[in-house]
């Protein structure tokens, strides 16, 4: 779902001294009314805070803040920030995503745009698109960190572990850099982690830019990017079953029972209305058959349809917190 762009300017290029100081700390907040008749809800939040404008090592501008869901569904977001260039009349758009390719509800994201020496930030920054996406969140990843700048590098130091049932792929951790008055420095991540085995763990650092290292007190925000969806679970004895699961929600305990033949999960929708689980996974055999039960009932409602390659199933997941059991899933009931 787009969503046209919402702009609420503050002329920074007027005092050129804004080039290098800490500015103060602008929330701005805009409301994004919803178009899709699908949607039983009528508006997405998006809250911007920009913190800070610095010069880096490179000689060049720097634009650092957070971006905030405070709606009902995950996003992928594009900002926007208007840039004056020398010699030009007309400003430009530079258009970023936020460190998180999905930005989910109640999450806060960091941002960071760069400009070349010599070019001014004009205005605030804001929203150009949104889209709406029935990306899960899997709760497959035990992120372990001290927000506290360590070491002579002031550096964010911490490890990942997969303790899922699945393989993780091109996984990055970002976060925001603090002074101890608050104040955020700068935006920083973490080179990708090209692959993460079930039961693997992973050390990360992240260090700041030299120019605002020697003020960096804390970390905030540090949070998990995982650009390439899981699409894989371990089935044990070097197994994996393919599938496709699309559902705004939550998913934790997310493993495949070798004796019982089921897929189990825990699901929490973000909407308070509850959403649709569409799950996907191959047919072994053309009289396959499988049964879908929430909260250990069977789910009457549910559709499940098969191609002689895939098997679709389309269940309806109430508000909260609930288990679901797919049995069947290799050899069918």
């Amino acid at each position: 779902m787009d969503k046209s762009k919402n702009k609420s300017k503050i002329n920074l290029s007027k005092n050129n001294t804004l080039r290098y100081v800490l500015i103060s700390s602008i929330t701005v907040v805009i409301y994004l009314i919803s178009l899709s008749t699908s949607n039983s809800y009528a508006e997405d939040i998006v809250s911007i805070s920009e913190r800070n404008i610095f010069k880096d090592s490179n000689d060049k501008l720097n634009l650092v803040g957070t971006l905030t869901n405070i709606g009902k569904t995950p996003l992928e977001v594009t900002i926007g920030v208007d840039v004056k260039k020398p010699f030009q009349s007309e400003q430009e758009v530079l258009k970023s995503k936020t460190f998180a390719s999905v930005l989910y509800p109640h999450r806060e994201v960091p941002f960071k745009f760069t400009i070349n020496n010599g070019e001014l930030f004009e205005g605030s920054v804001f929203v150009v698109e949104t889209k709406e996406v029935n990306k899960p969140l899997f709760a497959t990843v035990k992120h372990e960190y001290s927000n506290i700048a360590m070491g002579d590098e002031k550096a964010l130091i911490g490890t990942i572990k997969n303790i899922g049932s699945s393989i993780i792929n091109d996984v990055a951790i970002y976060a925001s850099v603090h002074s101890k008055d608050g104040t955020q420095l700068d935006s920083v991540k973490s080179a990708v982690i090209p692959i993460l085995y079930p039961g693997e763990e992973k050390p990360y650092k992240i260090i700041s830019d030299p120019t605002t290292r020697s003020l960096a007190y804390y970390y905030s925000c540090a949070g998990l990017d995982i650009n390439s969806p899981i699409t894989t679970l371990d089935l044990g004895g070097g197994e994996f079953l393919a599938f496709n699961f699309e559902s705004a929600s939550l998913v934790s305990n997310f493993i495949y029972d070798k004796s019982s033949d089921n897929i189990m999960f825990t699901i929490k929708p973000y909407n308070p209305e509850g959403g649709d689980l569409i799950f996907k996974i191959p047919q072994s055999n053309t009289n396959q058959k499988v049964n879908i039960s929430v909260d250990g009932k069977p789910h009457k409602e549910a559709t499940i349809t098969t191609d002689g390659k895939t098997i679709t199933m389309k269940v309806s997941i109430p508000s909260d917190e609930h288990k679901v059991i797919i049995s069947g899933a290799r050899n069918g009931v």
